[in-house]
C-alpha cells in the first residue's frame, strides 16, 4: 500500500498528513476525522482508492500525531476548526478540493462550503444543527480534561453503542482502540465544536454537489438531521442521499468499500480544479 506520512507548519502548528497514490488530473479529497481521533481512519479508504483519486487525510492540532495550539490547547469553536483545515488546503496547493468529514467533520463541511471554494463537500454522520449540550451529558463535555477522569474508560461504552450491527470485527477493534488512545483535551475541544453548532442560516450559500451519508445505526445522528440539512440545500448544484443500513456512526471506518462507492458516483457531479469556483 502507499500511504505516506508527512509533516507540515499549518497557522504555526507542525501538522501531520497522509496521502496515498493518486492521480493529479482528478479533485483530491480532503478528509476530515471524527472527534478526538485521527486520520488512520481513513486508511483503509485510501487503499481502496488507490490510483484512481489523491487523498490527503490530517490530524487536526492536538490530535494523533500534530502539535496542539500554544499552551497544549486544541480548537474549540467551529469558525477556526474550519479556518485551519482550509489553511491546510492552502498550504499543500489544493484547489477545489472535495472535502469530505465524519461526525465532527461532517459538521463542519457544510460551514467550509459555505465559506471556502470547494468542489464538492460529503457529510457523513454530520448535522447543520446541534443543539446546546446539557445536563449529564454536558457535564461529562466540561469534565474530559479533569485529571480525575479517564476519557478512554468514561467514553468507550458511548463509542461501542454508535457501532452497527454489521461492522466487521476488526473494524470494530480499530474503532474502540482509537477510544483508548483519545486525549481528553483534544475530544473535549472537538465536542465543544459539537455543542451549539447552527449554520441553517447560510445553508442558501452553498452552490456546489454534496453527498450525505449516514449509517443507519447511528442513534446519535438521526434521520431527520440530515433530511433537515438538504431542504436547506436549495442552490446546491446537485444533492446526493445515501443512506447505508447495518452500519453506524463510524461509518468511514465500519463500511469503507460502500463509502467509497458512493462517493465514487458522486465524483461525476464535482467540478474539477480547474473549473470556476463554487461554495
Amino acid at each position: 500500500m502507499a500511504i505516506i506520512g508527512s509533516y507540515i507548519m499549518v497557522s504555526g502548528i507542525k501538522t501531520y498528513y497522509e496521502t496515498n497514490n493518486g492521480p493529479a488530473d482528478k479533485p483530491t479529497i480532503v478528509c476530515l476525522h471524527t472527534a478526538g481521533r485521527e486520520c488512520r481512519q481513513y486508511h483503509r479508504m485510501m487503499e481502496l482508492f488507490e490510483g484512481r483519486y489523491k487523498m490527503v487525510a490530517f490530524d487536526m492540532p492536538a490530535h494523533g500525531k500534530s502539535w496542539p495550539l500554544p499552551g497544549n490547547k486544541a480548537i474549540n469553536n467551529h469558525k477556526d476548526y474550519c479556518a485551519f483545515v482550509w489553511t491546510f488546503v492552502e498550504a499543500l496547493g489544493i484547489e477545489k478540493p472535495l472535502v469530505i468529514g465524519c461526525s465532527v467533520g461532517g459538521n463542519m463541511v457544510y460551514y467550509i462550503a459555505q465559506h471556502y471554494p470547494v468542489g464538492g463537500i460529503v457529510s457523513m454522520q454530520g448535522s447543520t444543527f446541534i443543539k446546546a449540550l446539557s445536563g449529564a451529558y454536558g457535564t461529562v463535555v466540561d469534565l474530559l480534561d479533569h485529571p480525575y477522569i479517564s476519557v478512554q474508560h468514561s467514553h468507550f461504552d458511548f463509542s461501542e453503542s454508535l457501532i452497527g450491527r454489521e461492522c466487521p470485527q476488526e473494524a470494530k477493534d480499530f474503532i474502540l482502540w482509537g477510544v483508548a488512545q483519545e486525549c481528553g483535551v483534544a475530544k473535549k475541544g472537538d465536542l465543544s465544536i459539537y455543542n451549539n453548532y447552527d449554520v441553517r442560516g447560510n445553508l442558501d450559500k452553498i452552490t456546489c454537489p454534496v453527498l450525505v451519508i449516514r449509517g443507519e445505526d447511528d442513534w446519535n445522528v438521526p434521520e431527520h438531521y440530515c433530511q433537515e440539512a438538504m431542504k436547506g440545500l436549495v442552490n446546491a448544484k446537485k444533492v446526493v442521499w445515501k443512506p447505508i443500513p447495518g452500519y453506524g456512526h463510524f461509518i468511514i471506518v465500519e463500511a469503507p468499500e460502500i463509502v467509497c462507492e458512493a462517493i465514487d458516483d458522486f465524483m461525476q457531479y464535482v467540478e474539477p480544479a480547474a473549473s470556476p469556483g463554487c461554495g
